[in-house]
């Protein structure tokens, strides 16, 4: 009886041991696997658009044509957007680097950007690594592109000044660059730590983290990008000319663009949020809701007919009724979500990334 007792013993040991080590593996594979599936073809397609980029300059240097400027414009569009998507996985750490700053700080100093064309410098990594975030990056490229809402005025001074379009040259491979060391950060720096970060502290748990940014990012559009330049939020600094990319007017799309990013992660990737959530949970009622509100983001978005700039000028409703849909989803996420998850929601920067 003695001996039978001790077997159960040693045997529900084991069961438990072999229980811990399947739940860590599990931890430590979602880690990983949410690195390969999501964030690692995401900062990847940013190089590649931004090599893209780059690949048009240099074609409309050697033929200064409108058509080919117009391509330039198209493919600063998808490069942005492919950079939306990255700001998804900005954690705590990678933040910390700086990168999402020296890619894409906005608004930027136009004045700055002017006189550094006046200098006609060699616009080389040297030059610019000690020149301002806000004369450089993609909002530079913009300004440089569409001007003050004027594209063809844009086109006309990169025809007229060569050394214009060399400035834009070096800042897209000082993109590049950026690009090149966000990758590197992540696969020799970092990528390892955030696999094996399955401590209980959300600070040092690498699910908690991901998910905290998602709410983060979410946030950041609602105040940042929607709420602050239409006079949403309680802030005498907000102007509209705080607008992500309202010189280009596309700044509904890099708002979709992150959304999406944020809609893949959480339901549509093959290594989702979601389906933990329904799994603990033991419904999709959740999920339901937070996927409905989606729908209702996007609705709200192709609502709006015109020009994001343009939208907060004329005070059209649909403007507010977007900061509203994105209040909902964070929400959902921050409250409902987060609970079920059982992660700790740590403070919200929603004056960056």
């Amino acid at each position: 009886m003695k001996r039978d007792i001790a077997f159960y013993i040693v045997l529900l040991l084991v069961t438990m041991s072999c229980n811990n080590n399947d739940e860590t593996t599990a931890i430590d594979t979602f880690h990983s696997d949410y690195y390969n599936v999501n964030i690692a073809p995401s900062i990847s397609n940013f190089k590649v658009e931004t090599e893209k980029y780059i690949k048009y300059v240099n074609t409309f240097k050697a033929q200064p044509s409108a058509s080919n400027f117009s391509i330039l414009q198209e493919q600063w569009l998808k490069t942005t957007q492919a950079f939306s998507k990255t700001r998804v996985y900005n954690m705590v750490a990678v933040k910390a680097q700086f990168f999402d700053i020296i890619i894409y700080n906005f608004p930027v100093n136009p004045t700055l950007i002017e006189n550094n064309i006046e200098e006609k410098a060699n616009y080389d990594a040297a030059y610019l690594s000690s020149k301002s975030t806000v004369a450089k990056g993609l909002a530079t490229l913009e300004y440089l592109l569409f001007y003050n809402q004027d594209s063809n005025k844009a086109l006309l001074m990169l025809q007229e000044n060569e050394f214009r379009v060399n400035y834009m040259l070096g800042v897209a491979q000082d993109v590049l660059r950026q690009a090149n060391l966000l990758i590197e950060f992540w696969e020799q720096d970092y990528k390892d730590v955030f696999i094996n970060a399955t401590s209980i502290s959300c600070t040092e748990n690498a699910r908690c983290l991901s998910f905290n940014q998602v709410i983060n990012i979410m946030d950041v559009i609602r105040v940042t990008k929607v709420g602050k330049p239409a006079g949403l939020e309680d802030s005498s600094s907000a102007t509209i000319e705080s607008l992500e990319a309202f010189r280009s007017g596309n700044s509904l799309e890099l708002i979709k663009s992150t959304v999406e990013e944020v809609e893949h992660v959480y339901t549509l990737s093959t290594v989702n949020f979601s389906e933990i959530v329904d799994d603990i949970s033991g419904n999709s009622q959740i999920s339901d809701e937070i996927n409905k509100t989606f729908t209702e983001v996007y609705r709200d978005i192709d609502a709006i007919n015109t020009n994001l700039y343009i939208a907060i000028e004329n005070e059209d409703p649909n403007v507010e009724a977007l900061y509203n849909s994105l209040f909902n989803l964070v929400k959902y996420f921050s409250v409902d979500a987060a609970s079920i998850l059982s992660v700790s929601v740590l403070p919200t920067d929603n004056d960056g990334d």
